[in-house]
Parts: structure tokens; sequence; C-alpha cells
């Protein structure tokens, strides 16, 4: 009798621990699946952009790190930036608050502040220092105003300007108010834009890849460009310098800007006593704008005087 007994309790004994090894296993193959799951599904916000995840993912950027971006709430498409570049030519220019005395003020005592560290910049690229603060005044007005939009926002609403839906929608809204404007000059605009912004998306990426940045808290201007100098990220990477020996390049940093505005208007021909012509030549490079060369030349002989 007591043999059975024991015998008993070995069985059911055994069967317990095997069981709980079989919901063990179970359980754990659930858990791993679900994550997998998690981890490699896209949610409908990624969806959303799903032919962006595709297109940078064969440039080589890392498909689940994309995935986290594009599901991030602070991902937006900003019909409104859409608009703005789609008929930014339609827009007239003016330049004139920069001139007013307020600006003129404004420029000077940032000019007497920083004057030491300027001398050395005009030394060291041949770039007059009112040249430099007459752009970073009328980029920015010297840092006050950098732009409130996500860049990354800018440029992947940008990339999606082809998209049949949204161009038929955008035309439709645009008409109203620009009557003149036909489809097929905005279809090949929006098809421009759409290239350009995309080869911006990826200079982006890598800027925020290489500094360690999160790339949804880069702000900029409808157009894209960011910092104090308002450089988009192809000019960065081109162009951009550290200019306060912290070993990065950081274009909301006063001393960054200065030198990489200076740099990059000595890369591109700038030098001492240049003839007002080429001057006119190579700030329009930086900002192609007829109104916006003779406010940056106009605002840096009154600095000059």
């Amino acid at each position: 009798m007591y043999t059975i007994s024991m015998r008993y309790k070995k069985f059911l004994i055994s069967i317990i621990i095997i069981s709980f090894f079989i919901l063990t296993v179970i359980t754990t193959h659930a858990l791993i699946k679900k994550e997998t799951k998690k981890s490699y599904q896209p949610d409908k916000q990624s969806q959303k952009y799903a032919f962006l995840i595709d297109k940078l993912s064969s440039d080589g950027f890392e498909r689940t790190q994309l995935q986290k971006i594009f599901n991030d709430s602070r991902i937006k498409f900003l019909e409104k930036v859409l608009v703005i570049n789609l008929i930014n030519n339609h827009i007239k220019e003016d330049y004139s608050r920069f001139l007013n005395n307020q600006s003129i003020n404004h420029a000077k005592s940032f000019l007497d502040k920083e004057l030491p560290f300027l001398n050395k910049v005009e030394k060291r690229f041949k770039v007059e220092k009112e040249i430099v603060v007459s752009i970073l005044l009328i980029e920015s007005s010297l840092g006050k105003r950098t732009g409130e939009n996500i860049v990354f926002n800018v440029f992947s609403t940008l990339s999606l300007a082809t998209k049949k839906e949204i161009l038929k929608d955008t035309y439709h809204s645009l008409k109203e108010h620009y009557p003149n404007l036909s489809f097929e000059e905005m279809r090949k605009r929006a098809h421009k834009k759409s290239k350009w912004a995309y080869q911006e998306l990826k200079h982006l990426l890598t800027i925020a890849e290489r500094e360690k940045l999160d790339v949804l808290q880069i702000k900029g201007s409808w157009a894209g460009a960011f910092g104090i100098a308002q450089f988009l990220p192809s000019s960065y990477l081109r162009y951009g310098l550290d200019g306060n020996n912290d070993l990065k390049v950081r274009l909301f940093n006063r001393y960054d800007s200065m030198v990489s505005v200076a740099n990059y208007l000595k890369e591109n021909g700038w030098k001492k006593n240049l003839s007002d012509k080429k001057k006119r030549v190579i700030i329009q490079r930086y900002n192609n704008s007829i109104p916006y060369v003779d406010a940056v030349l106009k605002l840096s002989k009154k600095l000059s005087s």
C-alpha cells in the first residue's frame, strides 16, 4: 500500500513538473511572438509614409529607425508648408523692415559686442564682418526668429508632393486664390521640389545620425532652413564649421553660424575688394532673391558707415 502511494505521488509530481515546463514554453513563445510583431509591424502612422520609408531604406538608412521616426507623434503632414513652397514664386518679397532704425541698431549692437570674434572671422575668410552680420540679421534676426516648423516634416511633406491625390487636392485649394496658376505649372514645380526635398531629407538624417541629435527637435523655416544662419542640410554638411572649438557644428550657436556664413561666401568666390557685381552673384547663391541681395548690401553699407 505504501509503495503504491509513493509511486502515485511521484507520478503526480512528474505530471506537475511537465505541465509547468510546457506552460512556460508556450508563454515564452507567445511573448516572443508578440514582441516580434510589435517590433516589425508598422502602425498606421508609418504606413502613410511607407513610400518614403522604403525609399530611404533602399538608400542605406536603417528601416527600424525610420519606422520609429515616422511613428512618432511629432510627425505631421504640413499642408500649409506645401502650399507656400508651391506658390512661393507668386509671393512678392519685402525686406524693407531690415533697413529701419530698429533693425540697424540691433545689428550694430551685435557687431560691437562680437567685434573681436568678427575681426578674426574677417581676417581668416576675407569676408567683411558687416556682410556676415547683415546676412544673420536678415535670415533670423540674429537668432531671434529661426522658425517653428519641424524641418523633418517640411522635407517629408515636400517629398510626397508628386503623389496624385496630394497634388490634385492642393491644386483645387489653390486655384481659387491663384486663378492664373495652371495645373501643369504646379505639377512641374511639385516634381522639382519633391526631388530636391528628398535629397535634403537624406542630408538631414545624416546630420542627426552624425551629431547624435533627435532629428524631430530640429526646427526651422517653411523652406527647411534652420539655425541662426538658416542653412539647408546640404549647406550644413558642405559649409558648416565649428566656431567655438567645442568639436561640434551647431548652427543655433552664434559663433558656429558666423564662421559658417563666412566659409560659405569664401567657398563661393568671395574675397577682399570684390566688385559689387560679383558680390551680388555670390549672395544670390545664398538666397536666390534679388530683393534679398539688395537688402544685404544696403544694410552692410549702413553698418560700415
